[in-house]
């Protein structure tokens, strides 16, 4: 019994490193993105939403802000603006991708940049960063063409 929680505590705490080395890097890492990709929207290349996948999602809480029980944070790319999330309730994220009857909502009125986010969520974000900037690319293209 003694060796298994003491394994367990180990693992945890070489978890918890492993999460904290990997926020320290992406919190050096995409305010640096994010200026790259204003210079790009300065240039002229804005009014561009792209939004990639549920990252995280938590109870609301006492957030007025929200009329359920969950917050969900989808990772997004807006220029001008960056690598961020946009924020939704529960109930209007499943309407969101739940109904294709309707157009959806501009995403940049639930954008939160990087830097504003609760340190759990930007730590999700590099593992999808690289796909959102990858169909930002792809996006110069066809207008390039």
């Amino acid at each position: 019994m003694q060796d298994s929680l003491s394994g367990r505590a180990a693992e945890l705490v070489h978890l918890t490193d492993l999460i904290r080395t990997s926020l320290s890097l992406a919190d050096a890492a995409i305010p640096f993105i994010n200026e790259q990709l204003n210079g790009l929207a300065e240039m002229g290349i804005d009014n561009l939403e792209l939004e990639g996948p549920r990252i995280y999602s938590r109870t609301a809480g006492w957030s007025p802000a929200f009329d359920d029980e969950q917050i969900i944070y989808a990772a997004a790319l807006t220029m001008p603006g960056g690598l961020g999330c946009t924020t939704w309730s529960a109930v209007e994220y499943a309407m969101r991708y739940g109904d294709s009857h309707h157009e959806p909502p501009a995403i940049r009125e639930r954008f939160v940049v990087y830097d504003k986010l609760p340190p759990i969520v930007r730590a999700m974000i590099p593992e999808v960063a690289s796909k959102l900037i990858a169909e930002l690319l792809s996006s110069f293209n066809v207008l390039a063409r």
